[in-house]
């Protein structure tokens, strides 16, 4: 059996039908001119991975010549193998070329029917096989997708519970701990793990709530993640120990917090979901950014969730940044998600015409504050997974 498929941004489709039909074969027609070869090498690899017996041959070709692209799948359908041919519904181009070909006998042209989960023949609409999901690592393999280096390490389960009591303390203040981890990560000792904290600050939370700061370091202390070790001398209650490595990394990055308990929060509900990925852009497009951070990914029946974290307002900028990655690594099949601490008024935001825009751009959002209140079905099913 032989799959023919276009090389686009949609390597979903691609991906489902290698696992479901296990092909002998897999012609991918690329683009090699806008592609750079990056996007193909990506996706043959992990082609190979979700299936080691399919062979991956990368044929160039341009797309926009439609006579070109005909001329290869009808040598193809010389072939005594079975040859289907890929009709990905968020591109023309390989609807116009499925169409157009004389060879309609010797090749048979099918979809990925997601919603039904069976790979479907088009010209009778019948199931050939139904549909078997990928895995995350599947398709962060075919993206090009690689740990953020320097990341910090996943939480571990034990201390799941901790990390979200602790994170929902930090929420209510995100200004006074944006001060304090600005504070530890500048004082801290990388000898012993010790740093003095004073409550004030040093007078850096210029006037803010003294308390605030007390509640949050108790919040550290009562939950693991720092020990007051008491010492000589005037300050001797000020001083704090961190309680391992892992812990004192928590605690010098501002951001950490609200990718961890995001991806607590959703874990159970997803299949698979990871923290802290780059997609490295050179060779895609034109653009100067090099990397672009995914701070949760995760995935639900090959639907890839791709979420930002923002401990602040959103923006409308990081509506458009996230819609357009998940369009672009995803297709339609991508669910873009912004997560933030602040909490938005559903029907007139802080921000005129922000939550209108969430709207627009199909981008789901998810309030901290909701997830505390709500079940987590519900705040999927807002978002488009369920």
């Amino acid at each position: 059996m032989i799959i023919i498929d276009f090389l686009d941004y949609n390597v979903i489709d691609t991906l489902v039908l290698v696992r479901s039909l296990r092909p002998s074969k897999v012609k991918l027609l690329a683009d090699i001119s806008e592609a750079d070869g990056k996007r193909a090498k990506h996706l043959s690899n992990a082609i190979k991975n979700a299936c080691s017996d399919t062979k991956v041959e990368i044929t160039a070709v341009d797309t926009k010549d439609i006579l070109e692209a005909v001329e290869i799948i009808r040598e193809t359908a010389k072939s005594d193998d079975k040859v289907y041919l890929n009709i990905d519904a968020d591109h023309g181009i390989s609807t116009a070329v499925g169409f157009c070909t004389e060879e309609r006998e010797s090749i048979i042209p099918i979809c990925v029917d997601m919603k039904h989960e069976i790979v479907r023949d088009l010209t009778t609409l019948e199931e050939i096989a139904p549909v078997k999901h990928i895995e995350l690592e599947d398709y962060l393999n075919a993206i090009g997708a690689k740990h953020l280096d320097g990341s910090h390490d996943m939480p571990k389960p034990e201390e799941y519970d901790a990390i979200c009591k602790t994170a929902e303390v930090l929420f209510k203040n995100v200004f006074i701990w944006n001060t304090l981890c600005a504070y530890i990560g500048k004082h801290y000792s990388h000898d012993h793990y010790r740093v003095r904290i004073p409550s004030d600050l040093d007078g850096e939370a210029k006037g803010h709530n003294e308390e605030v700061v007390k509640e949050q370091l108790q919040a550290f202390c009562n939950n693991g993640f720092i020990k007051n070790v008491g010492g000589d001398g005037e300050n001797s209650r000020d001083m704090y120990e961190f309680t391992n490595a892992r812990h004192r990394n928590y605690m010098v990055v501002f951001g950490v917090w609200l990718e961890m308990y995001i991806y607590i929060k959703l874990q159970p509900y997803l299949e698979d979901v990871h923290c802290g990925f780059v997609i490295d852009w050179d060779g895609f497009d034109d653009y100067d950014t090099k990397d672009n951070e995914i701070d949760v990914v995760g995935i639900k029946k090959s639907r890839p969730v791709m979420i930002s974290c923002k401990m602040r307002m959103p923006t409308k900028e990081d509506i458009y940044e996230i819609g357009y990655i998940s369009e672009m690594l995803g297709g339609s099949l991508a669910i873009p998600v912004i997560a933030t601490t602040e909490i938005l008024d559903h029907k007139q935001s802080y921000k005129p015409g922000l939550y209108p825009r969430f709207k627009k751009m199909n981008v789901g959002l998810i309030e901290t504050y909701d997830v505390k209140k709500k079940p987590i079905e519900e705040i999927l099913t807002s978002i488009g997974l369920d």
